[in-house]
């Protein structure tokens, strides 16, 4: 919960990864609450009013994960929306003139988004997510200490950029839609 406050306010694809990795790890508890909070949650540094507050907060994702059925696989509607957003966010940057730099970008790791795409099944619903989705998949084979090839860390190095500038540029449209500075 401080780990994901923090990430909205700074790297929105970071916090969506994050965000993933909190459902997988509430699935991988079995939704078990207590046992979740027993593993994890209390031995944060934390006061115990901010363990309680953690707690009542992974409460609040387990049962939207239930009722919008995303018990086994796939994500709560707000990360959906999030994810949607940055597409069409993505997408408005593409049409901008004045976005050469982040165009021509895209171009470079296009192909291997749609190589990655044809990999995943072709089940995300467009580029972005599939970025997402290999960074996730490769973060999870790093933390299990899989072997990762010289060329899929090649492409993970090349999402991972591209990502991070189309984060700082949903920070920078989220910053002047609140009428702070840039």
């Amino acid at each position: 919960m401080l780990i994901s406050r923090e990430k909205r306010k700074t790297n929105i694809a970071e916090y969506i990864l994050y965000m993933w990795q909190v459902e997988d790890t509430i699935r991988a508890f079995g939704f078990d609450i207590d046992k979740l909070a027993g593993e994890l949650i209390d031995r944060y540094d934390q006061p115990p009013e901010v363990r309680k507050e953690i707690r009542e907060w992974n409460e609040n994702i387990a049962a939207q994960m239930k009722m919008e059925n995303v018990v086994e696989a796939g994500h709560i509607q707000p990360l959906k929306n999030i994810v949607n957003e940055l597409y069409d966010l993505h997408l408005f940057l593409l049409r901008q003139p004045s976005e050469s730099l982040y165009s021509e970008m895209f171009a470079r790791v296009l192909p291997l988004i749609r190589e990655m795409d044809v990999r995943q099944g072709g089940t995300a619903e467009n580029e972005i997510e599939t970025c997402l989705n290999a960074v996730y998949v490769y973060m999870m084979m790093r933390l299990k200490k899989v072997h990762v090839s010289t060329e899929t860390n090649r492409a993970m190095e090349q999402f991972i950029r591209f990502l991070a500038i189309l984060s700082k540029k949903f920070r920078e449209m989220e910053e002047s839609r609140n009428g702070l500075p840039t």
